[in-house]
């Protein structure tokens, strides 16, 4: 062999060698670095206090407000009240006044003849009675003030007597005994009538709505207690004539 080639190897052997040991003492160096590490203590650090954790605010209803306003399961709830308007009752329509037959200036005190309607009965009546759904307050020969439900009427006699014919049998204030007797308020004069003839007894008349009694008829003559057709006459004789004249059923 050249000794050139000889030279370079022994070099190469030389250089190799010298790797393999630097290795081994690195590798060894790192051995003991490691157990170093591992068998030293570590020394534990206490933790520092937790912060506390901050309050909550208070709670505020305007917060929730979208709860009862937006409600998932009623969309057509909210926060504002209806109020039905207050109902408006229709006033209740006045009957007719009575009707009035004459009037007596009695010591007593005064008196009218008065009936509910037209063709009901008539009987004499004095400050307190009751009309059908009206009560006399005060009475006087030329005014009258009637009370129906809470308010009062006042009426000039005149604008309420009956002009045509007395209903029940009443006889008109023409037939009013002498001037002897109580003082009597006449309605004013009036263009008479046509004279019809006399009526016969003719027995009791329509009835009415709601009643088992029957009037009588104008210008009836039959006696009272009379029976016609199952009906009884009834009245009672004044000075102006039959007053509460009416047929009730015969039992």
């Amino acid at each position: 062999m050249k000794p050139k080639l000889i030279v370079l190897n022994l070099a190469l052997v030389a250089a190799l060698g010298a790797i393999v040991w630097q290795g081994r003492v690195q590798l060894h160096r790192a051995r003991v670095v490691r157990r170093e590490n591992l068998n030293v203590a570590v020394k534990p650090i206490a933790a520092p206090p937790p912060a506390p954790a901050p309050k909550p605010d208070a709670a505020q209803p305007v917060k929730y407000a979208d709860v009862a306003t937006k409600d998932l399961f009623s969309k057509d709830r909210n926060p504002d009240v209806i109020i039905d308007p207050p109902k408006v009752e229709k006033p209740k329509p006045m009957p007719p006044l009575p009707i009035v037959y004459g009037v007596l200036g009695l010591p007593s005190g005064t008196k009218a003849i008065m009936a509910e309607k037209k063709g009901a009965d008539s009987k004499p009546v004095k400050s307190g009675d009751t009309v059908g759904e009206f009560k006399i307050v005060s009475l006087d020969t030329k005014n009258v003030v009637f009370d129906w439900d809470g308010k009062q009427i006042a009426k000039n006699i005149d604008d309420l007597i009956d002009r045509s014919e007395p209903a029940g049998g009443v006889v008109s204030q023409a037939a009013a005994p002498p001037a002897k007797g109580p003082a009597v308020i006449a309605p004013p004069a009036v263009a008479p009538a046509p004279v019809k003839p006399a009526v016969a007894a003719t027995g009791p008349g329509k009835a009415q709505d709601g009643k088992s009694d029957r009037p009588c008829v104008p210008g009836d003559t039959s006696p009272n207690g009379a029976v016609v057709d199952g009906y009884k006459l009834s009245f009672m004789q004044s000075p102006f004539g039959r007053m509460g004249c009416h047929w009730t059923p015969v039992q």
